[in-house]
């Protein structure tokens, strides 16, 4: 029963994230200052290689933004 009503909370949760209005993606330009607060999703790093990945975070004014830059990833192994 416990199980039952944790997995509930977290379907809940997950659709309360996936409500709130989240602006689209804008691009990062070289010296843009930001007003990063917190970081609400990470980008995801686990590929090779260069590809422009997205952020979501919450500004001082409590405010949503997206924000997608080119990023090298972390899983290149040996790789230069």
């Amino acid at each position: 029963m416990k199980t039952l009503i944790a997995l509930g909370s977290f379907t809940f949760a997950c659709a309360a994230f996936a409500t709130q209005d989240v602006p689209p993606a804008q691009d990062y330009h070289y010296g843009q200052t930001l007003d990063i607060k917190r970081v609400v999703q990470p980008a995801d790093l686990s590929f090779c290689g260069i590809r422009e990945v997205e952020m979501v975070y919450e500004d001082s004014a409590g405010q949503l933004h997206r924000l997608r830059y080119p990023v090298w990833g972390l899983f290149c192994g040996n790789e230069n």
